[in-house]
């Protein structure tokens, strides 16, 4: 893994950047800009009191908001760091009374937003943009600078921004600690059905097969399957439901998988368990986290 130096980058080229939404994701994002760009003034918008408190006292961000108007008022970058089913409305909102400011967004689906926004005047301000990094964790307390460190950002373009918009969100991106990735937003839904999306639902269905009395037997394999399943149900409600199409797709490949694997199980079949096996373990292997 690519070593992340925290020294400050050179000058960038916004001033200040409103982080519109502080959970976990958008508390990280703020934290990593203070640590690279620490001259860059940082507002944020929340909605609950003890999380306005908690930016401030924290140092996550230099001024708090009720409202994202008011986080945006007088910023050359805005994140919109909320759940996938608030983003568009957000993004047309600001779009529409800061006609200057760039705009980007940390959603984990991408497609039904790109295709909502085109066509609008948003659309040449907007950036659609996924860092991929995360934890079961919720919430500003968990925030943490390098939570974006090497981790992929996936920018998937509409075709519709202009110019500087897109610069100036890869800068502000390339600044969290990430390394940008681009690609279209159907490919990117449909892959992070399968690396994200049903993984997450996959770890949820594990967690619902035991009882409580069974708890005091569970061990670390159970442990490290259900991790994720301790998520926010709210945002994952609102990130299958935007990404229906492609997680059902995956969940038929995947039952068709568990097809093929009761078969062999039935029929008593070692060697081809053995195989089914060694395959997912080089896959797992292969992988950098």
């Amino acid at each position: 893994m690519a070593s992340i130096e925290s020294s400050p980058m050179p000058e960038p080229s916004c001033r200040s950047v409103a982080i519109i939404g502080l959970g976990l994701l958008g508390g990280s994002v703020a934290l990593s800009i203070r640590r690279r760009w620490p001259s860059v003034r940082l507002t944020a918008c929340a909605r609950s009191p003890e999380t306005r408190a908690l930016a401030l006292d924290r140092s996550i961000v230099d001024e708090v908001f009720e409202t994202p108007d008011a986080a945006a008022n007088g910023c050359d970058l805005a994140v919109i760091a909320t759940p996938v089913n608030r983003i568009a409305s957000l993004t047309q909102t600001l779009a529409g009374q800061f006609p200057e400011l760039t705009l980007t967004d940390v959603g984990s689906t991408k497609g039904g937003l790109v295709r909502e926004l085109l066509g609008t005047a948003s659309a040449k301000q907007f950036v659609p943009a996924h860092p991929i990094a995360g934890s079961e964790k919720s919430g500003a307390e968990h925030a943490r600078a390098d939570l974006f460190d090497d981790k992929p950002i996936v920018i998937t373009p509409s075709g519709e921004e202009l110019p500087q918009h897109v610069a100036a969100a890869t800068e502000f991106w390339r600044a969290t600690g990430g390394r940008i990735v681009t690609m279209p937003a159907e490919q990117h839904d449909a892959t992070l059905a399968l690396t994200s999306h049903l993984p997450h639902l996959l770890s949820s269905l594990a967690a619902r097969q035991i009882t409580r009395e069974m708890l005091d037997l569970v061990g670390t394999g159970w442990l490290d399957t259900t991790r994720v399943a301790a998520g926010d149900a709210d945002l994952w409600t609102a990130i299958v439901s935007e990404n229906r199409d492609a997680i059902l797709s995956a969940i038929e490949q995947s039952r068709s998988d568990l097809d093929t694997l009761q078969t062999i199980v039935n029929q008593g079949d070692d060697a081809a368990l053995r195989t089914w096996l060694d395959t997912a373990k080089q896959i797992r292997q292969s992988a950098q986290t």
